[in-house]
């Protein structure tokens, strides 16, 4: 039976758990092996992206997207990380910021199945179904 990529994720977060930094990289030494043992390398991102979703979960860590017209500076990061901390009962989130010059201005926010748009273009959008 072949073991799949979220089991090898699972088994990986139960072993390395509670692990100090040496004994991790032994353990990731032995994975990274029985993975080559059992011809199953060409899994290793999608094992890794469920290992990252256990992770998060377990941890209460959740990942963000933040998506602005353009960079957003360091304190507007700031309060929508507090934000979205507030909002989402989390205890810790990785932001990732992206641009996309078509909302105009502003920013939409996206996380778990929540999609929170502060953009013109989503504004826009909005009005026009009113009018409608």
């Amino acid at each position: 039976m072949k073991i799949t990529p979220k089991q090898y994720a699972q088994i990986l977060y139960w072993i390395v758990q509670d692990k100090n930094e040496q004994e991790i990289s032994s353990v990731i030494k032995k994975f990274a092996q029985v993975l080559i043992n059992n011809n199953d390398t060409a899994k290793i991102k999608e094992i890794t992206d469920n290992f990252n979703h256990i992770w998060n979960v377990e941890n209460q860590i959740l990942p963000v997207e933040i998506v602005g017209a353009r960079k957003l500076d360091k304190n507007i990061l700031e309060l929508l990380n507090s934000y979205t901390l507030k909002l989402s009962g989390a205890k810790d989130l990785v932001l990732e910021q992206s641009i996309d010059e078509n909302i105009l201005s502003g920013f939409v926010i996206k996380y778990r199945d929540k999609i929170l748009d502060g953009s013109l273009s989503g504004q826009i959008k909005e009005m026009r179904s009113l009018i409608k």
